[in-house]
This record gives structure tokens, C-alpha cells and sequence, in this order.
């Protein structure tokens, strides 16, 4: 038994009515474009909502994951729009397919977690940090240039390519950050510096100062900050000095809330925050070089 006649979560439950978080929904294992690209979901990401097609990452295949569209929701017109657009440098949208038949699945390659992935170099060089900071700035001003919010910009919602799956996937540059998870994300008529406050949806990150309405452009920077900060602890460690340029720049995009009820003038635009970042890729490599020798 399962839940798949409405939208998703698609729920498996057994005869006495218990939902098996692991199963993959027959109706996905039904779905024709699916069978007829020979990917088979095989466990549960999200139960009822995101599938994997392989059980372990041993395997050498490529592996995929398999998204229920929620319908109710704008992440479908929004991938619509990023993937018409996928070759843009600056669009840090996975590549990937959206299925039509029966229901709106979106398949794309997995990729890895950010967590593993910045703390695992013995040196800590400030120039690769510098250009994951870069990668995910692009990507948020890339998004608010079509007025479209994330809305829930955490480190759940970011992946990056390792060489393996680069070399797996069309499309997939290696060292890359994506963003990935619009099933918050929202199109507004008016751009950053023009949008008017409005009600935050549920999200990962906790508001500050308890606040519940939010300029959302403003909202996605400062959800940046806080995403940045995460990678800046990561990579140095929690209890070690992080470089100063770092810090600030962090400190910096989460700002200081005023409660704007209308335009946030609280921190920086996406866009100031990628060229300020545009700079520091110059003088990172000059720090580091600098580092070294000392």
C-alpha cells in the first residue's frame, strides 16, 4: 500500500498501516520514462520524496537521484527555467532531466555532501575556500537575477563534484558547488532592491531575533552567511584561527537584523558579495604564498 495517488510524499506502508521510510513506491518503480532510461530507484533519500538508484557508493556506476515533484509548490516552473539555461557559467544548477509521463520526477547525479568534502586537506589553503565561497555567491546572484529566492540555503542544500562523478556526468564540473532543493524557492515580480518584505516559509535556519517577515533576497544572503560560516569552521576547524578576510567577510553577509519590513538594507546583495569575493581570488593565493614561507 502507499500514498502515491496524491503528490508527495509518496508513503509505502505495510498491511498493518506502518509507513516503511526505506521503500520506493511502486508507482516510481512503474514510471515509463524511468524504465525506459534503466534507472531503478532502489532506496529512500527523503521517504516518500527522494529516491537513490544505487544502495552503496562503492559501487563504480554513476549514481542518480530521483525527486517527486510537489506540484503545489514553484520547484518545478523554477527548474524549468534554470535548466533552459544550464550552460550559464554563473547558473550552479545540477544538471539534470526532468521526466514528464505520469507524474514530475527530476533526475540528476548525485553528488557529495559539502561537509566530508571541506574539511578533508591536511593544508589549508585559503584560495580553494575562497572559490567554494565564490561558486555559491554566483549561484545565489545568479538566481536573484531572475528574481527567483532559494529560501532555504543551508549546507542540506548544497553539493559538490568530485572528479569521479565529473568524469561519470555530462555537464558535471569537478570542484564545482551546486545548489540544489527549490521545493522552498519562490518567483517574485520585482528584483533585489525592489522586493518588499514577505512571510518566511518553514525553513532550516532559525530567523534572527525571532523575526517572521523578511525581505527574501536579503534572507538568502544572510542564509549564505550563515552557510559560509558552517564551510569556514569546517575546513579550519571550530577551535583554530580562521584568516581574518574570511571571518569578516562572513560576519559581513549575516549582518546585523534591523527588522526591515520592506527592502533589507541589513547586509550586502548577492552580487556586491560575489565581487567582493571576485577580489579576494586575487589576494587569497598572495596569502597563502605568504603563509607558506613562514
Amino acid at each position: 500500500m502507499s500514498s502515491e495517488d496524491q503528490g508527495p510524499p509518496w508513503y509505502v506502508t505495510d498491511a498493518d498501516g506502518k509507513i516503511d521510510y526505506g521503500a520506493v513506491p511502486e508507482r516510481l518503480l512503474r514510471h515509463p520514462e524511468l524504465q525506459e532510461s534503466h534507472l531503478r530507484p532502489q532506496h529512500a533519500m527523503k521517504p516518500g520524496v527522494v529516491f537513490g538508484t544505487l544502495n552503496s557508493r562503492n559501487f563504480q556506476g554513476a549514481e542518480y537521484v530521483i525527486k517527486v515533484l510537489d506540484l503545489t509548490t514553484e520547484e518545478l516552473p523554477i527548474y524549468e527555467r534554470l535548466l533552459r539555461d544550464i550552460h550559464s557559467t554563473a547558473n550552479h544548477t545540477v544538471p539534470s532531466k526532468i521526466l514528464y509521463s505520469d507524474h514530475p520526477v527530476l533526475v540528476m547525479p548525485y553528488l557529495n555532501d559539502i561537509a566530508p568534502h571541506v574539511g578533508t586537506e591536511r593544508r589549508r589553503p585559503l584560495t580553494p575556500l575562497v572559490r567554494a565561497f565564490h561558486d555559491l555567491a554566483e549561484g545565489v546572484e545568479y538566481l536573484h537575477s531572475l528574481r527567483i529566492a532559494h529560501l532555504d540555503l543551508c549546507e542540506g542544500n548544497v553539493v559538490v563534484a568530485s572528479p569521479r562523478e565529473a568524469a561519470q556526468h555530462e555537464g558535471i564540473v569537478s570542484e564545482r558547488y551546486y545548489i540544489i532543493d527549490f521545493n522552498s524557492a519562490k518567483q517574485f515580480p520585482l528584483g533585489p532592491g525592489r522586493q518588499h518584505a514577505i512571510t518566511l516559509p518553514d525553513t532550516q535556519n532559525e530567523p534572527p531575533n525571532g523575526l517572521t517577515i523578511f525581505d527574501p533576497y536579503s534572507w538568502d544572503v544572510y542564509c549564505l552567511g550563515l552557510l559560509l560560516k558552517f564551510m569556514l569552521q569546517m575546513y579550519y576547524g571550530e577551535n583554530r584561527h580562521h584568516p581574518w578576510i574570511a571571518r569578516w567577510f562572513t560576519t559581513w553577509l549575516i549582518g546585523r537584523e534591523r527588522g526591515c519590513s520592506r527592502v533589507c538594507h541589513c547586509r550586502p546583495s548577492a552580487r556586491t558579495a560575489r565581487r567582493v569575493l571576485a577580489v579576494f581570488g586575487w589576494i587569497a593565493p598572495i596569502m597563502d604564498a605568504f603563509s607558506s614561507s613562514n
